[in-house]
């Protein structure tokens, strides 16, 4: 199982950041994410909202969501996309996990370049997220 984090920031309040994702989520059954170089890959996506109901200001968000590509080459991915306040802006953090696909071959693929593949796809969700969500 290969474990990945990234972040972005958002120049934007906490609370119009997080109904503006759970609208880009609810319009978004299947995501195109990026493969190899400028190829993508078509995922389905499912997402459930998070709330930390243990602090009362500020409230903390987030999403649990899952892909499952259609193509067997590219790893099933599960997640949590954290949604914290940064002073007037808001950091998303992105968790999660893969197993990468292809037994040892794969393991070793994984290792050598596919976590790097990971890291620019989750960079571009998160771009994507930031900017055009």
């Amino acid at each position: 199982m290969t474990r990945i984090a990234r972040t972005a920031r958002v120049h934007e309040p906490l609370g119009d950041v997080i109904a503006r994702l759970q609208e880009f989520f609810a319009q978004r059954p299947k995501l195109q994410v990026r493969a190899l170089g400028s190829s993508t890959a078509e995922v389905d996506v499912r997402y459930s909202l998070l709330y930390d109901w243990t602090r009362v200001y500020p409230p903390r968000g987030g999403m649990a969501f899952a892909w499952r590509p259609g193509w067997r080459g590219f790893p099933s991915f599960g997640a949590t996309l954290t949604i914290r306040p940064a002073g007037e802006d808001t950091d998303l953090v992105l968790e999660g996990s893969y197993e990468p696909p292809g037994g040892i071959v794969g393991r070793l693929f994984d290792r050598l370049v596919g976590q790097r593949l990971a890291a620019r796809t989750m960079d571009a969700l998160l771009d994507e997220l930031a900017h055009r969500a």
